[in-house]
């Protein structure tokens, strides 16, 4: 099946995600910090709220999917959000870096909830049906890593954004709480722009038949929860951004404590490991539509792994090795971005073919579901891996925890993405695989069409 999308509508899909990464990454590198020492607010109750925030986030996204499944418009189903939801994301995002500072804790606590719950609502009536619009641009096997490969490089590019641009900001006044203003409106205007250009440079080709019926919620996740080559794609997507998570979360540590480097050079080496990984897109790409999506993501995670195992060994008067494990991450973390997410799309026709429904809206919610709960669970494992260690924040540190650090960064990410190679063995869809069901579908819509002409005249 050879079915190539244009330069344009893929260019403008991924350029979309540029938003989606930046107003992922800033909240999650500085709302915490905003919120205690901006705001004043109690760190515990702080991350109470934050925690409950991430609650609320994988609830809403199955949900949210499943009402993009059921929407019909002149514009297709998952494409009116982007333009619907666009300023009010925009707006949302401003709104959380000007929280004022009032006296009564109950009102502070329910003007952060509010800002807070609306921008994550809002970001997610966006992300969820922007996700789910890939597999209906393309059904083609490879063309689909091709789409993701666009979407993850302005996906890579909105996080490079987002570690740097920051500090401008914050540099524009003595007062902090002026430059965090600043940067919501700024930013808070770009990104209700942003989803416009999915919006204007996209259509959706295999959106649900007109006379389809509508599926239950209920009856959408009993699918869902059957489909087997899902649940495999899935959880080895999800074991590999854990590992992707674990690893952005523990650098800085074993950085910072192991190999004693500043935070001025610890942004370089993550600007390293960013550049190297966009520029690595395309031959993961290249990569998948020659020896196949899991034949990738053996390489390219495998790969990741033997680095990450590598980083246990260095030694402290080895530093500027860091550099070149940086550069040799950012090549396995590229693997990572554009690889596990193009396999999900092709279980999708999987589900059509058997149950006769397309609803990527409530497999892409359910993605999002769970990726917060896994990712949200390992990071709790992580402090209480280095709280048990005798980890103490802005000291050196004693030889328990600088062993946990390393571990933690070297050992356990390693063994999660082994566990993601043994689900991809089992998983079956291959390129021919896949020809197959797609053929299948297109000769079952001709016998559907060619069944109801009759009775159109």
């Amino acid at each position: 099946m050879c079915e190539k999308l244009s330069f344009r509508s893929k260019f403008f899909y991924g350029f979309t995600d540029l938003g989606f990464s930046i107003a992922y990454t800033i909240p999650a590198f500085y709302l915490l910090i905003f919120l205690t020492d901006v705001v004043n607010f109690p760190p515990a109750l702080a991350g109470t709220l934050l925690l409950l925030a991430k609650i609320w986030d994988a609830l809403i996204d199955p949900v949210i999917g499943h009402v993009s499944d059921r929407t019909k418009t002149r514009w297709g189903r998952r494409r009116p959000f982007l333009l619907w939801f666009a300023l009010p994301f925009g707006v949302s995002f401003s709104l959380i870096w000007q929280i004022p500072q009032v006296a009564s804790t109950v009102g502070q606590t329910l003007i952060i909830l509010g800002a807070i719950f609306s921008f994550i609502t809002f970001f997610s009536l966006l992300s969820v049906p922007y996700s789910s619009l890939a597999p209906e641009m393309t059904r083609d096997y490879d063309e689909r890593t091709n789409l993701n490969g666009y979407r993850m490089f302005f996906s890579i590019i909105g996080g490079l954004i987002a570690v740097i641009i920051p500090s401008y900001y914050f540099g524009l006044s003595p007062d902090l709480r002026y430059g965090y203003r600043v940067m919501g409106i700024s930013l808070g205007v770009i990104l209700a722009i942003l989803p416009l250009f999915a919006f204007v440079g996209t259509k959706e080709k295999y959106a649900a038949a007109a006379g389809e019926d509508r599926v239950p919620l209920k009856k959408g996740l009993r699918l869902v929860i059957t489909n087997r080559p899902y649940l495999l794609a899935l959880s080895t997507y999800l074991v590999t951004w854990v590992a992707i998570d674990i690893i952005s979360a523990v650098f800085i540590y074993y950085l910072k404590y192991w190999l004693a480097i500043g935070e001025e050079k610890s942004n370089l080496i993550f600007g390293i490991i960013f550049i190297v990984a966009a520029i690595f897109l395309p031959f993961w790409v290249k990569f998948a539509e020659r020896f196949g999506k899991k034949q990738s993501y053996f390489a390219g995670l495998g790969f990741l792994a033997l680095i990450m195992l590598v980083t246990i060994f260095i030694q402290p008067g080895q530093r500027n090795l860091v550099y070149l494990i940086g550069a040799l991450a950012g090549i396995g973390v590229s693997a990572a971005h554009v690889i596990p997410l193009s396999i999900i799309p092709d279980t999708i026709e999987y589900d059509e073919l058997r149950s006769g429904h397309r609803q990527e809206g409530i497999y892409f919610g359910l993605v999002t579901f769970m990726q917060q709960f896994a990712t949200s669970g390992a990071l709790f494992i992580v402090g209480l891996v280095l709280q048990w260690s005798g980890y103490v924040p802005n000291t050196a540190q004693g030889a328990g925890a600088l062993l946990a650090i390393r571990l933690l960064l070297g050992l356990l990410p390693a063994v999660l993405i082994g566990l993601g190679v043994l689900v991809l063995f089992k998983f079956p869809i291959d390129r021919a695989y896949y020809l197959r069901i797609t053929q299948e579908l297109a000769a079952r819509s001709a016998a559907s069409a060619g069944a109801e002409e009759p009775a159109g005249r």
